[in-house]
């Protein structure tokens, strides 16, 4: 019980690592920083800056702590400034349907 504490009635492993939660809990946490971090873009290709990235990490965090989800702050940290570059190719991938629609028969 070397990685193990008592938090709010709850036995917590101190220790957890990303890759041990639910894939459930993965996709939803995947998702909004995905979503949050497109959302944010005002340039395709461009990174945010350092402010926003932490705001965006600081909203999910909460997040997944009121869905009941422990998982350390600092691989949630790690995971998402890994992910940064593939939300970024993906939102260059989406096609612009405002521009498609124009010319649609």
């Amino acid at each position: 019980m070397k990685y193990h504490e008592y938090r709010n009635g709850h036995l917590i492993q101190t220790n957890k690592k990303f890759s041990a939660l639910t894939k459930k809990q993965k996709e939803h946490i995947g998702r909004d920083l995905r979503e949050r971090y497109i959302k944010r873009m005002k340039y395709p290709g461009v990174k945010l800056p350092p402010k926003k990235r932490e705001q965006i990490l600081d909203e999910v965090y909460e997040i997944i702590g009121k869905k009941d989800i422990w998982i350390p702050f600092g691989e949630v940290k790690k995971y998402y400034y890994s992910r940064i570059s593939s939300f970024i190719r993906s939102h260059q991938k989406q096609p612009q349907n405002h521009n498609q629609d124009k010319y649609a028969f």
